[in-house]
């Protein structure tokens, strides 16, 4: 069955000039959000403290607090996933972190940036007083498995590639900041779909393939998009000669997209009781992820002098 997951997202745009104001402000975007009936919606990095001065000290609450009271009375309304952002004060240390609230408005989980940004010229500080984390989860949704990032965590791509190793499926990316084309180069080379929530302008929805479907502007502060977590990515090589075929026996019931310059094309299905995995063996088709851990099974075999055991690949007997 196609898992067809509806994703909203925020771009604050103004803050301040009061913490209140801004936690105001955060709940007009999210009922805004919630009118498409979304599954989940994403709120920016700290966005209650934007345009405000502070020390993290002074400003963290606890988890559950006031701002994610805020955040759970609009997810129990509208029964939706929140993420929601802000400074923790949590054993004597703060941490900025993103809390997931469930359908219900409770916490599923909590993530704390593990790269704060460091607020003094010599090293010495981390955003005002922010102890980092340890390494980012992966959370479980009823509709998949969701990563999230915050802010200067764009600029590791180990933290990307352990969300990859974890199975997530979208991973959320909250910041300060616009971000930019990274976003896209991890959606394509970790094929996941990759959705930031921002404080400037410019939030995205990032496809699997790394092309932009949605994005925030002045005038548009919320977006959202259909996501299909079933969607299959394939390489060209020994799949593509089945693009024909899957095509004269579904017809309209499935899209296929190639993408001719990476030699790669994706598999959705129309049909409610049309699964992708069916066509996949029906057809013959392998996904890319497995094709590429094939590929270095071999180049490991080859470089230990071993030789190469045949394998019954799908495609066995096609020439590439």
């Amino acid at each position: 069955m196609p898992r067809k997951v509806w994703v909203s997202t925020t771009a604050f745009i103004a803050g301040g000039p009061t913490i209140a104001d801004n936690i105001a402000r955060a709940r007009q975007l999210l009922e805004l959000a919630c009118a498409e009936r979304p599954d989940i919606v994403c709120l920016s990095e700290t966005f209650a403290y934007l345009g405000v001065k502070y020390r993290a000290a002074e400003v963290a609450e606890p988890v559950p607090g006031p701002i994610t009271d805020m955040a759970a009375e609009v997810a129990r309304r509208h029964s939706t996933y929140i993420i929601c952002p802000l400074l923790e004060q949590r054993g004597g240390k703060v941490y900025n972190v993103a809390v997931l609230l469930d359908r219900q408005g409770q916490i599923v989980g909590t993530y704390e940036k593990v790269h704060p940004v460091t607020t003094t010229a010599d090293y010495t500080e981390l955003e005002y007083g922010v102890t980092p984390g340890v390494e980012p989860k992966v959370l479980q949704t009823d509709f998949g498995r969701i990563g999230i990032l915050i802010c200067f965590d764009l600029m590791f791509p180990r933290e990307w590639a352990r969300l990859k190793a974890k199975g997530a499926e979208i991973v959320f990316w909250a910041s300060a900041y616009n971000g930019g084309f990274p976003l896209q180069t991890y959606a394509s080379l970790h094929h996941y779909y990759v959705v930031s929530a921002v404080n400037p302008d410019r939030a995205r929805i990032v496809d699997i393939t790394g092309r932009i479907i949605a994005m925030t502007s002045r005038r548009n502060p919320v977006i959202s998009a259909e996501l299909d977590l079933e969607k299959g990515l394939y390489h060209t090589d020994f799949n593509a000669v089945q693009i024909p075929a899957i095509r004269a026996h579904y017809g309209r019931d499935v899209l296929i997209q190639v993408y001719g310059d990476e030699a790669m094309f994706t598999l959705e299905s129309r049909r409610e009781d049309l699964a992708v995995a069916q066509i996949e063996a029906e057809f013959g088709l392998e996904r890319l992820d497995d094709y590429l851990a094939r590929n270095a099974g071999l180049h490991d075999t080859l470089r230990e002098g071993k030789t190469p055991i045949p394998q019954q690949t799908p495609y066995l007997g096609r020439q590439q």
